[in-house]
Order: structure tokens, then sequence, then C-alpha cells
């Protein structure tokens, strides 16, 4: 089996990457930290919706930069990433383990992890949102987006997006495997993508020459840009680096502990890593009076929209790296606070969260604000906007802890014992 993944000699005489608990805390931080990015963008962004013209610029001026990142939406992102990580590198451990994987038994644990609390949203969000029996069968078929209907779920674009993702991932590891060029044929599928999210974009100007500040005054997201955010096909490029980050650390680890091991090469990838998560996640979009927009034309906003997204995973990516293998002073502490138990809470109770954190988003304003009304909430200040978030992400995990272990675990085990043949490795927790 270690041939056909191409692995190095001797690789499964060592513990698998995720036996190490160390490494497993990384992955959970690093999901923990896209559920919380999602949560900044709601309360970050969403303020904007319920605020006048002038408001929102003195809104916009009074948080510091560091919140930039807050406003870009790329919490999903880390989501998509880690999901499409994890369950990489939980199939490549079954095909170099069997010599195949069981699509049938793969499917039921997806599906029994997501279906149950999934209606249960819906049903919940369903008694305050209007919608035709068509938009139902949509959202429960997670195609909603893909015909131009809203979802009923605030969230569910996301999930639409995952499901796609989980139904078409054992057949891509499949493919990728057995071709004997699993990293040639996924950077060449990633390179597809972002070409074509490259001509959507050319194609269609306005779509590339709006602004987030734009959004953030209330204008409408032209088509393209909402395909482009919604979409399988534009957004399929965490999921695919995901695999590759997963297939390196499955089929490539001794070559990487051997170049992880010269320290100079660690603190370059940290560097370079560092720099792309900056130049893609730190820019100052919300903010129209930026020195950015005066500085760059058209062209350089055609190829940053087609590749922030690209870049800010890859520039995680090469972080992750770093934390599995490099053997620097510079980490120690990185991974000590990666290594608290509080992330493994969250990333635990992930899906629950990700879900139900809207409903929490009221109460936190409501206690953070002090107030229950807009007229009261000026001036607002960034302790607020902190206390806010920490709030609904409390709210949300202590939420997700009841829902997870009263809902979402009992449901899965019905599932899998009723349809489903399970004898798999214990880390299978995503």
């Amino acid at each position: 089996m270690v041939q056909t993944l191409n692995a190095e000699p001797d690789a499964l005489e060592r513990p698998s990457l995720l036996e190490v608990e160390a490494n497993r805390r990384v992955v959970d931080s690093m999901r923990s930290i896209g559920i919380i990015l999602v949560i900044c963008f709601h309360v970050v962004f969403g303020l904007t919706t319920i605020m006048e013209a002038d408001a929102v610029h003195r809104y916009i001026d009074t948080l510091p930069h560091l919140f930039n990142i807050m406003w870009q939406a790329l919490g999903s992102e880390l989501v998509f990433l880690f999901s499409g990580f994890l369950l990489s590198y939980l199939l490549l451990r079954e095909l170099k383990s069997y010599g195949r994987i069981d699509i049938g038994n793969y499917y039921v644990r997806r599906l029994s992890r997501i279906v149950p609390l999934y209606l249960i949203a819906l049903v919940f969000y369903a008694l305050v949102n209007d919608f035709s029996l068509l938009d139902l069968v949509l959202n429960l078929l997670f195609v909603s987006k893909l015909f131009g209907v809203e979802t009923i779920i605030p969230v569910g674009w996301s999930l639409e997006v995952l499901v796609q993702a989980y139904l078409l991932l054992p057949f891509i590891v499949l493919l990728f495997v057995r071709s004997g060029h699993a990293l040639v044929l996924a950077a060449a599928s990633i390179a597809l993508c972002l070409g074509a999210r490259y001509v959507a974009l050319l194609l269609d100007a306005p779509s590339y020459t709006v602004q987030l500040y734009d959004f953030v005054f209330g204008a409408d997201p032209p088509d393209t840009q909402a395909q482009l955010y919604y979409l399988l096909g534009y957004r399929a490029t965490p999921f695919l680096l995901g695999f590759m980050l997963a297939y390196l650390v499955s089929c490539k680890d001794r070559l990487l502990w051997r170049v992880f091991e010269r320290s100079w090469i660690t603190s370059s990838v940290i560097l370079v890593s560092l720099t792309l998560i900056i130049i893609s996640g730190f820019l100052p979009l919300h903010d129209q009076h930026s020195v950015l927009f005066a500085i760059t034309g058209e062209r350089f906003w055609l190829w940053f929209w087609t590749l922030q997204r690209f870049v800010f995973a890859l520039g995680v990516c090469g972080f992750v790296l770093c934390l599995f293998f490099g053997q620097i002073r510079l980490l120690i502490p990185v991974v000590w606070i990666m290594s608290r138990k509080v992330w493994s809470t969250i990333s635990r109770n992930i899906y629950s969260i990700y879900l139900f954190h809207p409903v929490m988003l009221i109460p936190a304003a409501v206690i953070g604000f002090r107030a229950y009304s807009v007229e009261e909430i000026e001036p607002i200040y960034t302790l607020e906007i902190v206390a806010i978030i920490i709030l609904a992400t409390v709210f949300s995990v202590l939420a997700g802890k009841i829902l997870t272990r009263y809902v979402e675990v009992p449901a899965q085990r019905w599932i899998r014992h009723r349809l489903g043949n399970f004898h798999w490795p214990k880390q299978d927790k995503e």
C-alpha cells in the first residue's frame, strides 16, 4: 500500500501525524480560528447594515488596523481548508491501510454528522424566513445557490459548499493518488479553478472594479462576485490545498523532516507565509479613504479578487507545515498557545457553532452595547466590539456543546448503527 501512495520508505512504522497530540491541537486551533473569524465578520460587517452612512464612516475610523481581517470573510476559507485536510488525511490513511476506500461508509459518516443538526437549523430559521416549497427542496438538497436561490439558514451557502466537496472528495483522492502524480494533478486543478475565477472576472468588469467598501455601504454584489463567493467551482482551492497538505504529511513526511530540520528554511517559510497572510488578509479594503485605492489600478483588483483567497490559504498551509515539522525556538510560544484545551473544545463543536452562532449575536450585542435599540449604540468603541465577539463565541460554544452532546452525537450513533459498518480509527473526529 505504501508504494500505491508513493509514500516514503518505512512510513507505516511511525505514528501518523494526528496521533501526535501537539499536531492534532494545531489542526483544532486552526479550525477554531476559522469559526471565530466567521463570528468576527458577522459582528464587524453586520453592524454596518443597521447604520446610516455617516455612522459607518465613524465606525470604520474607530476600529484598529488589526481588525482589517475581520471585514474579509476569510474564516470560511480556514474551515474549508482544514475540512479538506482532515478528510483527505483520513481517506489517504484508509487507502494506505486497506488499499481501498469504502465510499458508502464515508458518505454515512459525513451525512450522519451534517444532516441531523442541519434539519434542526432549517426548521428553526424557517420560522423567521419566507420561502417557497421549491426553495425548501433546494435547501434540503444542498444546491440552492446553484439555482440562484437564497438559503434559509444564514450560513447555509457554506454548508452547501462543504457537502458538495464532501461528495466529490473520495473520488478526487482516488483519482489523484492512483494517477501516480497526485500533487501535480492537485496543482493543475487549483490552476484551473483560479483560471475560471480570472476569466469570470475579466468578462465582467464591474465584478472586479466594485470594492468591499461599496458592500459596506449597502451595495449589492454583482452576480459574478456572488458566484465566486458561493459556488464550489470557484471556491474549490482550499479543499484542493487541504488535499495537498494531507498528501505531503501522509506520504512525504520523511522528506519534510529533512527539509525543515534546517532552521533557515523554517524561518524563510514562516516569513513568506506570514507575508502572504498579511497581504491577502489585512489590507484595508473596507476603508474607501485608504491610500491603497489611490495607488492601485483596475488590473491590480482583477488579480486580487482572483488570487486573494488562494494566497491566504497558501500562506496558512506554509505556516502549518512549519508548526508540524519546524524545530526553531520561535515556534515554541505559538505551539504553546495552540495547545490550550479551549481550541479542541471549539473544534469539537464547530458544526453546531457554525449553524447557530447568528442567533447568539443578538444577546451578545445587547449585553456588549448595553442597549436595546440602534440609536443607543453610538458611539461604538473597540472594546465593545471585542466584548461582543467574545460573548458571541462563548454563547455559541455553550449552545454548541449542548447540541453536540444531546443531538449530534446520539443522532450520529443511531444513523451509523443502522446504515454503516464501522471499524474506523479514533482520529475520525471531523
